[in-house]
């Protein structure tokens, strides 16, 4: 901040010195047009000089006009920043909503978004393993998992997941039983004569599927019933002091696993890309009038002297090669304009 009103009043000054040397070199042209009216010249260097103090005086009201009053005068339409603050607000808003969040800006930004090699980077890291110990043993996450899951086996909620899963094992035996029958056979390939492999092939594989479905509709089956008991052991251990060790091993492991296979699966890579870039398109688009709201709200919420103060300290350095550009340019207009009087 120090730093930036330095160099805005460091180019305020340069501007206000090059008015200040025009004003000196008019006021010597004069004194001296007057002692020595013979030397053509000076007639040159007093216009320039004369018309480069006007040009100097209008940049300088045009900017100064943008953030104060000019010499603290109550002149119509200056000190604009300030008392047209809402008015930029909202101008503002639109403007980046119409320009920055369309389709056809947003869309080339979008596609470029490879979320899957972040995520592969990020996974890769030593730091990632450093952080899952450090968070495991922060929160610490093997006791609040471990109350979950007792909580979760408490209320049985997990039997519909059970249900479900044997229901899909039941599904695929069902539809697969051909091919179920040919690899029970090839187990069985000492066995002959054929019919009996095909009649153990057959038995075994309707066998697996009444299992399977079974399991799925009772949910006092024995296996549920292992399973449950496994749970309920799994979750005792994750609270035992050792749990802490066994979760992070299970986490850092999950980790290695999931780095691995997105590394080596390409077209997992692109479907995760593609559902990334998908999901951030639609959310800008569906959110893009929020940003414009929240621009003018934010805006509107500042000082009036608040933002003009920001604003000039942000543009106010580059605005100040206006003043001395117009300086320049008025003083070689005004030269160029009493030179061709001269011709006539």
């Amino acid at each position: 901040m120090e730093n930036k009103k330095r160099k805005l009043q460091h180019h305020k000054n340069i501007a206000t010195g090059l008015f200040v040397l025009m004003l000196v070199i008019y006021i010597v042209m004069v004194i001296a047009h007057k002692k020595a009216p013979e030397l053509t010249f000076i007639g040159y260097i007093k216009a320039f000089a004369e018309a480069a103090m006007v040009g100097a005086l209008a940049d300088w009201f045009a900017v100064t006009a943008l953030f104060h009053k000019p010499l603290g005068l109550n002149i119509p339409h200056t000190n604009l920043i300030e008392e047209r603050k809402n008015d930029i607000g909202e101008n503002l808003g639109d403007f980046v909503v119409e320009n920055f969040l369309n389709p056809k800006q947003i869309r080339p930004y979008i596609t470029n978004i490879k979320i899957s090699t972040f995520i592969i980077e990020q996974l890769s890291k030593e730091s990632t393993l450093t952080k899952i110990k450090s968070f495991v043993k922060d929160i610490p996450l093997n006791k609040k998992v471990s109350e979950a899951l007792i909580s979760f086996l408490d209320e049985n909620k997990h039997q519909e997941f059970l249900q479900q899963f044997f229901e899909k094992i039941a599904t695929y035996l069902f539809e697969n039983e051909e091919l179920i029958h040919q690899e029970i056979k090839e187990q069985f390939s000492s066995l002959t004569p054929s019919f009996v492999k095909n009649k153990v092939a057959k038995k075994v594989a309707n066998g697996l599927y009444l299992l399977a479905l079974k399991t799925s509709q009772d949910k006092t089956h024995p296996i549920r019933a292992e399973i449950t008991a496994q749970l309920y052991e799994f979750a005792e251990k994750l609270n035992a002091p050792e749990g802490e060790l066994q979760l992070t091993k299970l986490l850092q492991k999950g980790v290695e696993q999931l780095t691995d296979e997105l590394q080596h699966n390409t077209v997992l890579q692109h479907q995760i890309d593609i559902w990334a870039q998908k999901t951030a398109y639609q959310f800008v688009l569906k959110n893009k009038e929020e940003v414009g709201k929240l621009i003018s709200h934010t805006v509107e919420n500042w000082e009036g002297r608040e933002l003009s103060e920001k604003l000039e300290l942000e543009v106010g350095k580059d605005l100040q090669f206006i003043r001395i550009n117009g300086t320049l340019v008025g003083g070689l207009v005004g030269l160029a304009i009493y030179a061709i009087t001269q011709l006539f």
